[in-house]
């Protein structure tokens, strides 16, 4: 099975999977649609330039659905691309890694190593 990722500000690592906690729903889009808005690795430049825009830097946990425990559905968006969506929490022993992405000088995100 695929691993996928989660996007998410600094302050929502800190205050669960860095904590040692479950990650829930917390952002609109999540708690709106019912499930954690996720992509694959292969997605994860395209997501950071449609919905991360307004932020300087971000985390992206990888996550291994083996051992998340909640269910993952493969599903398009309005295009017809499929993402993966998380329809349950996300538990530490999932975290595959994760990885600190901030702005470079041309406005492009990259890697800063392991996160946090």
């Amino acid at each position: 099975m695929a691993q996928v990722c989660k996007i998410m500000p600094q302050e929502e690592w800190d205050q669960s999977i860095g904590a040692g906690k479950a990650y829930v729903a917390v952002s609109e889009a999540d708690l709106r649609d019912g499930y954690l808005h996720c992509s694959s690795a292969e997605q994860v430049p395209g997501t950071l330039a449609k919905w991360y825009s307004a932020l300087d830097s971000v985390m992206v946990v990888t996550i291994d659905p083996a051992r998340l425990g909640s269910e993952v559905k493969w599903e398009p968006n309005a295009v017809g691309e499929l993402f993966p969506h998380i329809y349950g929490p996300i538990v530490p022993e999932a975290v595959a890694g994760v990885a600190k992405m901030r702005r470079d000088s041309t406005g492009e995100f990259v890697s800063t190593g392991k996160g946090e």
